[in-house]
């Protein structure tokens, strides 16, 4: 078996901007563009899913720290407009889609791949969903004119961390994008480093607390002293909950399915 996990306002809001300027001549040419692009899937996915955020302020994310997305704008009228013709369109077509208030599409998708039986692929370019890849578990990067398929040996390769420790190398440099604080004066590629010598930022900061930094890594104490709090939120608010209540009777994601 193999499922295909959609992020559903990733994918819509690509689409949008894409056909954006095509709008005027078509006011249906975002949603045609897109389920052209679902009903390809069904050659290659027995289950197909999409995945829908709950509202930003109901998460437990939002709760931790209120800043958390906050710089993030609300939809364009005309693409929430498509939002509602995709959603009916995908009923029509007995796709399920599911969204969960207090949680996010991110967790739903990392609930649902790590549990399904068969290969789970995660349709994004939301690169927070690189943290969940396995043996089982693949992601599907769309790009300009193309996609990339990512998996446990390629991400090594593009990013010198293991999949898991992605989050921690997210909390220690921030994310402008999400608003997530990170520690000020750590970018990517000293956070890199550090988590490919520490594992991990608990590791990590048991090695500042102790004095015990190797000798090329004691250059960054200074930053890191007295950021442990605010690291270890950073890392919170990065993981994905792959605990979230998700359903798991399979055959109601299989393609066609009217189970739900």
């Amino acid at each position: 078996m193999k499922l295909i996990l959609v992020d559903g306002f990733n994918l819509l809001s690509r689409y949008y901007f894409a056909t954006e300027r095509r709008r005027a001549q078509d006011p249906e040419v975002t949603v045609k563009g897109l389920l052209r692009k679902v009903d390809s899937w069904t050659t290659d996915f027995s289950h197909i899913a999409f995945f829908w955020d709950g509202t930003r302020e109901s998460t437990h994310r939002y709760a931790m720290y209120p800043e958390y997305k906050a710089t993030r704008n609300g939809l364009p009228e005309p693409l929430f407009e498509d939002y509602l013709k995709l959603r009916t369109a995908l009923d029509e077509r007995g796709i399920l889609q599911s969204e969960l208030t207090g949680y996010e599409a991110d967790d739903l998708m990392g609930a649902v791949a790590t549990a399904f039986p068969g290969e789970s692929y995660l349709y994004s370019s939301d690169r927070d969903l690189l943290q969940l890849l396995s043996p089982n578990v693949f992601q599907i990067m769309p790009k300009k004119g193309e996609e990339q398929l990512v998996n446990e040996a390629s991400f090594e390769l593009m990013y010198g961390v293991k999949p898991y420790q992605f989050v921690d190398v997210k909390a220690l440099q921030g994310d402008s994008s999400d608003n997530i604080p990170g520690v000020r004066g750590i970018g990517p590629k000293t956070a890199t480093i550090l988590i490919q010598h520490y594992d991990t930022i608990e590791t990590l900061y048991m090695h500042v607390q102790n004095e015990t930094l190797e000798a090329p890594h004691q250059k960054y104490a200074k930053k890191l002293d007295g950021h442990e709090e605010i690291a270890l939120l950073s890392k919170r608010l990065s993981q994905i909950d792959i605990h979230a209540p998700v359903n798991t009777d399979w055959e109601a994601y299989r393609f066609g399915s009217h189970l739900f």
